[in-house]
């Protein structure tokens, strides 16, 4: 099963978004599938729900950039608690973040603690992948995939005209089996592979070990390596490490659902953050932030990008503003140096409601569950990330369904 095709009707869109600047133009094509389904719902808070949807008169203010929280006007209806199974590592990391700060944490800082916490974060120290894992990727069920996305970068190569040098990035790359796959399918072509500098942004140090595996790297250092056909392979941490100045074509296959989501939920003042929270039993609970938050900011924008009567139809907001400048930083690469980007994910053509789900041995769990030993994601926000970059670029857009693209 695929990371989301799993439970009776889990996903919503495939989407795949690609991000280009050819010699006369930049062009972003985005596609997207028209099959839609209901997203497993997260745990959430209950709260009076009103008519209207305007932002109470606090949201519209810039928020501190430090939040004190009271307890005694949190929202935190009993049934939304979770008693963790154990006080592992990262539990006790988490409850004393909470403890420290004297208020609770925000959905996305306690997602990325949970994804990648430098000890005990879930994609650290263990391969998750594949039936013996928590999910399975495209890649992992057939070489042609990642032979696809190398026809692909091929092509948009092709186009730059054949550079003698370029930058292959790929963002969360796994086990290493797309890049791999897009090598062999490619080797025949010399050219184009001698043009290759290869980039992998990788957090975790057991897959950067699978990774070099993967693609059957001799080392040179802890961060260098090279391929047995002779390509340069580069590790980084974030994409702002690797060199610019080449013409850089960057592949994010599930990445951005992995990146970490603020929640908003509707309430009688306007809307308010979810937050996690530790009740006085010890058990982590979701709770409402009685005033705005830094992440409000982002919200206010995406707001300003949807339409009005999508949002009075919606009772719960997911955004991510780490997508959002991802992608402005992806944009304002490509717009100087040259190249294009692919962006393949499950997601929606739209604002996103309520996605955020976790997953432990293919099985969907509650996400408060023993933190660090299940896969959080969210839905991707397509249209955040088309505006994101044609905010900071002018790149033009169109949309095209996703198994065209195959």
């Amino acid at each position: 099963m695929l990371r989301r095709f799993i439970g009776q009707a889990s996903i919503a869109q495939r989407c795949r978004c690609l991000i280009s600047r050819q010699s006369s133009a930049d062009t972003l094509r985005r596609c997207s599938s028209s099959a839609t389904a209901s997203s497993q719902a997260p745990v959430g808070t209950s709260a009076e729900q009103p008519t209207n949807t305007q932002f109470s008169d606090d949201y519209t203010s810039q928020p501190a950039a430090r939040i004190s929280i009271d307890r005694s006007g949190l929202s935190n209806p009993p049934e939304h608690s979770h008693e963790t199974s154990k006080d592992s590592e990262l539990v006790k990391h988490l409850k004393s973040i909470i403890k420290f700060r004297g208020g609770p944490i925000s959905v996305a800082e306690y997602m990325e603690e949970v994804l990648i916490n430098p000890k005990a974060g879930f994609y650290i120290n263990r391969d998750v992948f594949g039936a013996e894992g928590d999910f399975i990727t495209s890649p992992e069920v057939s070489q042609m995939f990642g032979e696809m996305v190398g026809v692909w970068a091929m092509c948009l190569w092709e186009q730059m005209g054949q550079p003698d040098r370029v930058n292959l990035v790929e963002l969360g790359p796994g086990r290493g089996t797309l890049m791999a796959d897009l090598l062999r399918g490619a080797s025949k072509f010399e050219k184009f592979t001698k043009s290759l500098n290869i980039h992998m942004i990788e957090v975790s140090p057991a897959l950067k070990k699978i990774q070099k595996l993967t693609l059957k790297c001799e080392d040179e250092d802890e961060n260098t390596a090279t391929t047995l056909t002779g390509t340069p392979v580069s590790w980084h941490s974030t994409l702002e490490e690797v060199p610019t100045g080449l013409p850089t074509i960057i592949i994010a296959h599930e990445f951005y659902d992995a990146l970490p989501v603020h929640q908003f939920q509707k309430a009688s003042r306007g809307w308010c953050e979810k937050m996690i929270d530790v009740a006085e039993d010890s058990k982590f609970r979701v709770v409402l932030s009685p005033q705005p938050t830094p992440a409000t900011l982002y919200l206010l924008k995406r707001c300003k990008w949807a339409p009005t009567e999508d949002l009075s139809k919606l009772e719960h907001v997911e955004i991510c503003p780490k997508a959002m400048d991802l992608t402005q930083n992806i944009a304002k690469r490509i717009s100087s140096d040259g190249g294009g980007a692919l962006i393949i994910d499950y997601g929606l053509d739209g604002i996103v409601s309520d996605s955020l789900q976790a997953i432990r041995k293919h099985k969907f769990v509650n996400m408060l569950d023993d933190p660090g030993s299940a896969d959080l994601s969210a839905y991707v926000d397509f249209p955040a990330i088309k505006h994101s970059a044609e905010e900071v670029s002018g790149l033009h857009s169109l949309f095209i369904i996703w198994v065209l693209f195959l």
